[in-house]
This record gives C-alpha cells, structure tokens and sequence, in this order.
C-alpha cells in the first residue's frame, strides 16, 4: 500500500489556542499524516498571543513530539509585527504570508490542512483567498464545531464527539494544479489573482468568439448581438433587421438551446446569453 503524503496543518491563532490543538487532535484521528503545524499570529507583545504560544509550545512538546510547531509572526512591509489584521496594509501582508505558507507547503508535495477557526475573521477570508489560488483537489480547509463548555473551559483536548471539524468549500481558480499551471510560481498573490483572473477573462472570450462564430448561423449571430450589445426586445431587433419578431423569437430560442448545449447548461435565456457573451462584445 502506498502511504499517505505527509500533510501540513496551517493556522491562525489569537487567545485561544484550543482551536489549534482540538483541529489537530481530530485531524490525527482520521489518520492524517501532519508532521508540522503553522502557525500564523500577531504580535508577541500582545498577552494573550503570547500565551497562547507559550500554551502550544509546552503542549507539543508533550503530546505531539512527532509533530514540529513551527509559529509564523505577521510582520508588515517594514518588517515589524503587526499588532493586529484590521487596516488594508495589515491584510495585506497577512494574505501574503498565508500565501507563502500554503505554496511552500505544496511545492514540498504536501497536502494541506488550513484551520480558520482562529484569530481575525479578516484571516479567514485571506486564507480561503489563497487556498483558492493554490489547492489542489486533496488539500482541505476547515473549521471548527465545539460545544460552549469546551470552549468556556480552554481545554487543549476535548472528550470525544465535543468537538468537530467541518469542511469549508474551496471553489478553486483552476481545475488544474496551481503547480502545473504555473501560477504558484508568482510570488505575490496579489499578482497570482490578477494572472488568474485575466486567464479567465480571456478563456471567456475564446470560448464566446467560437461559440458565435462555429456554432451560431449568421441570422442567428446578428440577433444574439443586439441582445447583448444594446438589450433590444424581440419587436426592436425584428424592426433593426427588418424581421418579423416571431422570427427573432425563433432564432433566439435556437440560438439559446444551442447556447445550452455548447456550456453544458440545464436551460438559457436572454440572461445566461448576455452573460456567456459579454467577454466577447465588451472586452
């Protein structure tokens, strides 16, 4: 039997590093392979992150000696920590160390386990930002269920069916691997979602100037361009073009069942077809 690949659980933490340990202890006991844990915080002079690193630091050493912590500290473009992930340069820089982290992780072949169940919410988001860029089909991200008491108790380790991962959907860029596509070759994520989003804009546009130009006839093309350019109604395009409406009717219905089979769509309308094309005509 192959074994497993060994996987990476990233985090984010604040004051309470139970979300840390209670992630980690329901990872391990699907037999997941972690051999080292991320975590990313602000700044030590805070108390309560200060102590809630200290709390890991003793933890690991106990119960997880197998398992590397490996703590990350958000600092800003100057270098210093960053006392908190609230104004727009602070979140930007913690976007990019979350970033880092994750594609570090992927290029070592790892799979990675990202638990936003700590820290700022603004964390979170960034961090389901860069699993969207960067994940591949294998790699997860969760959060965490507890019951109030657990939580109210700051146990490090909760009695069984207290505490309980769930699974947060990743809607990624690409089908295919960031690895493969080049995109975790950027280093700036920023740069990674501009790259990706004008990839997308242009596969758009191929796929509408194919559509209109091998698929459609050119009645058809000439009606699907006044819907989509200008919104006219079937009696306006019918008097542009000198047709009777109920012939502009029947050529938009072809043009959308053909709409329909060419995207693998369930049903079109004047909608989706404004849509689907509007790659092409405004771009």
């Amino acid at each position: 039997m192959t074994p497993a690949r060994r996987a990476t659980m990233i985090a984010t933490v604040g004051s309470k590093p139970q979300l840390v340990t209670l992630a980690l202890d329901l990872l391990l006991a699907r037999s997941e392979p972690v051999h080292q844990v991320v975590v990313i915080h602000t700044n030590l002079d805070w108390p309560p992150v200060r102590e809630s690193l200290a709390r890991l630091g003793g933890e690991f050493a106990l119960c997880y000696p197998g398992i590397h912590l490996r703590p990350v500290c958000l600092c800003g473009a100057d270098g210093q920590p960053l006392d908190d992930v609230t104004s727009e340069p602070a979140i930007r820089e913690a976007f990019r160390v979350l970033y880092h982290e994750i594609r570090a992780a992927k290029y070592r072949g790892e799979r990675v386990h990202l638990s936003i169940a700590g820290g700022r919410k603004t964390l979170a988001v960034y961090g389901i930002a860069a699993a969207q860029l960067l994940f591949d089909e294998d790699d997860a991200a969760w959060h965490l269920d507890s019951d109030p008491e657990v939580i109210e108790s700051r146990t490090l380790h909760a009695p069984p069916g207290q505490a309980r991962l769930v699974p947060v959907p990743v809607l990624r860029w690409s089908q295919i691997s960031p690895l493969l596509t080049g995109l975790a070759q950027l280093d700036d994520p920023f740069e990674a979602v501009e790259d990706q989003a004008r990839r997308l804009r242009d596969d758009a546009r191929r796929q509408a100037e194919t559509f209109l130009h091998t698929v459609l006839s050119p009645a058809e093309r000439q009606v699907v361009e006044l819907v989509v350019r200008e919104g006219l109604s079937n009696r306006q395009i019918g008097a542009r073009l000198g047709r009777s409406h109920r012939t502009v009717g029947h050529q938009l219905s072809a043009a959308y069942d053909k709409l329909r089979d060419f995207y693998g769509l369930s049903g079109a309308d004047r909608h989706t077809l404004t849509s689907a094309l509007a790659a092409y005509y405004w771009t």
